[in-house]
């Protein structure tokens, strides 16, 4: 892809973002230009504003953004499966060739989401410390989440794009830059996965620092809180598992697991569970895209002017995981007839008419898995054991009792499956951990992909390969042997 394709116009998120106009110091947006926009800190909260506005609704259609991935995510899993109605969703989310190739849809999208993401951070790391000293609490506020939004992007790409850190970390992984697109600016090869993670952790622990005192004015906005999610994120999937631990337990400190009755009333609202997530509104929505439009069944809501994809499913394996009183288990229904056949959830529902209901990212359950995990893998069983049990205890399922180091990590793995499913994380497991999957049960496609396929991870796009300076392509469909 050009650069020119990364090149996102100032004027036209001054133009599109009128929500923040309140930062333009009441000049007409139609007259701002970039150098204008750029003279003070509140065009920088401007662009920012639109990068956030940016991570939710994505472009291009049906896939892209954070409910996309999530929703793209989700069906390489074990546990859920999309049904077969020959829209752009399905052929993009089941395993075959256009899922990763260098010609398919998602390949160009999830590159061209992530890079635009990053370029729009570096519009504002580029100059944003040029103002003064006494707007120092504000520029702080402004780089930090420039920076974690910045290296958030990059972690979605190195993922998807290369193996996982501990068996591929001198591999190709993707081009870093650090300065915003022009046509001046050299297109750079594929730094290694290594370098990769060396410049997310540069970022996020400078975030951290800089956002240390900053309280943020809603959910929306990247505080310590939600980097250190991301930093346990990555420490976990590097394998540092001190580091995982120790920011996991920072990042749910301020958060309590839900009551009963709060999980009970589905994942529209959000809640002190919540660490990070998006709001929506009737004029600031992304429909069907979200995961309430994914699982929902037309016949199974309020009538309203938005209808439901009608994709998503649960093999019946997973859901006979469920026990009868676990507060997660009332969520299961499944319709008669072919339309609607596979299990389907409520846990993702909106009781509005138009799917506008909060959109989750990130929550506490996450955090306490991931601590939980890297404890045990530390050999700290009984802090492990303490965690997962009150998890299962909010949960209301019953308490695992093994002390086997082996058998608690699989039972770690088991519950985060049961709490986190759909919310596209559980593929980033898949990867790390290096775990087949397993399409078994109930499911439409029956198939089983080998660990470190290259069916999980994406080729470079075409355009990227033809007009930029990229020396190395990834296998289609090959299995990594480190």
């Amino acid at each position: 892809m050009k650069q020119f394709k990364y090149i996102i116009s100032i004027l036209i998120l001054a133009l599109v973002f009128t929500s923040c106009e309140e930062y333009l110091d009441h000049q007409p947006s139609v007259d701002i230009s970039e150098q204008q926009l750029l003279e003070n800190l509140s065009g920088y909260q401007v662009v920012l504003n639109g990068t956030y506005k940016y991570l939710k609704t994505g472009t291009n259609g049906i896939t892209v953004g954070i409910a996309g991935m999530q929703a793209y995510n989700a069906t390489a899993t074990p546990d859920l499966w999309v049904r077969e109605i020959g829209n752009g969703f399905y052929f993009s989310s089941i395993f075959l060739s256009s899922r990763t190739e260098a010609d398919g849809a998602y390949s160009n999208r999830a590159w061209e989401y992530n890079y635009k993401i990053i370029n729009h951070c570096n519009i504002i790391l580029e100059s944003i410390d040029t103002f003064s000293e006494t707007q120092a609490g504000e520029v702080a506020e402004i780089k930090g989440q420039a920076l974690a939004i910045r290296a958030w992007a990059y972690f979605n790409l190195i993922r998807y794009f290369q193996q996982t850190y501990v068996i591929a970390k001198n591999q190709p992984g993707v081009p870093i830059y650090t300065t915003r697109a022009t046509a001046e600016r050299e297109q750079a090869d594929r730094s290694t996965v290594d370098e990769v993670y060396t410049l997310i952790l540069d970022d996020l622990n400078t975030a951290l620092s800089l956002l240390s005192d900053w309280s943020r004015p809603a959910m929306e906005y990247i505080n310590k809180d939600v980097v250190n999610t991301f930093l346990a994120q990555v420490y976990i999937t590097m394998q540092n598992w001190a580091e995982a631990a120790s920011h996991a337990n920072a990042a749910r400190s301020a958060y309590s697991l839900m009551t009963g009755d709060e999980y009970r009333n589905g994942f529209a609202s959000s809640n002190n569970e919540w660490i990070w997530g998006f709001s929506q509104t009737e004029n600031d929505n992304i429909q069907t895209r979200n995961l309430f439009g994914r699982w929902g069944i037309n016949d199974h809501r309020p009538a309203g002017t938005v209808f439901a994809d009608e994709t998503l499913r649960c093999n019946e394996s997973f859901v006979n995981l469920f026990e009868e009183n676990d507060v997660r288990n009332q969520f299961w229904y499944k319709d008669a007839g072919a339309l609607n056949s596979g299990w389907a959830s409520d846990k993702f529902r909106d009781d509005g008419a138009d799917y506008y209901g909060d959109m989750i990212v990130t929550r506490a359950a996450e955090m306490y898995m991931i601590e939980a995990e890297a404890l045990a893998q530390q050999d700290q069983i009984p802090q492990a054991l303490a965690l997962l049990n009150e998890l299962q205890t909010a949960r209301n399922a019953t308490l695992t009792t093994t002390t086997d180091k082996a058998a608690l990590l699989d039972a770690i793995w088991i519950e985060k499956r049961k709490d986190l499913y759909s919310e596209g994380l559980i593929f980033w497991d898949l990867l790390r951990m290096q775990k087949d999957l397993v399409k078994a049960g109930d499911a439409q496609d029956q198939f089983t992909v080998p660990a470190r396929s290259y069916q999980f991870i994406m080729q470079i796009p075409t355009d990227e390969m033809n007009f930029g300076n990229i020396s190395v392509q990834n296998p289609l469909d090959d299995v990594y042997n480190p």
